[in-house]
């Protein structure tokens, strides 16, 4: 019979240096989308972002939005985790610039959310312009 070795401080140092090395790439791999690619929030003027902030304006406002056009990225957080966006919306009452946000409900699901600034109290009248 083989005497017990009193070294286990050693090798449980190597296992987890074995363990680190292995976590970090696995993590980077789970951190990708069905096609290996790195998630990544919608775009601003995305077709999908565009619907979403479509949707809930008609919802919110009680006016038909009519269009929205030349979204534009503001900013986006440092590590990916929000973009900030404006958008031009038409309505029956008129055209004005919108502000809304994209950000991640649940990253590690790749499910994002849309939030927005909504339309103002009143529109310009385009007659006017």
């Amino acid at each position: 019979m083989k005497p017990f070795n009193h070294d286990i401080g050693g090798y449980a140092f190597l296992g987890l240096l074995v363990a680190t090395v292995w976590a970090i790439p696995l993590a980077a791999f789970l951190h990708r989308d069905a096609h290996g690619n790195a998630m990544e929030l919608p775009r601003c003027d995305e077709a999908r972002s565009l619907d979403q902030v479509r949707e809930a304006l008609d919802a919110q406002s009680g006016q038909t939005v009519l269009g929205l056009y030349d979204a534009t990225e503001l900013r986006r957080g440092a590590i990916g985790d929000y973009r900030r966006c404006i958008a031009t919306v038409v309505t029956t009452a008129g055209e004005a610039q919108i502000g809304f946000a994209i950000g991640w409900h649940d990253r590690r699901n790749a499910i994002p959310f849309w939030t927005g600034d909504g339309l103002p109290p009143s529109l310009p009248d385009r007659a006017n312009h």
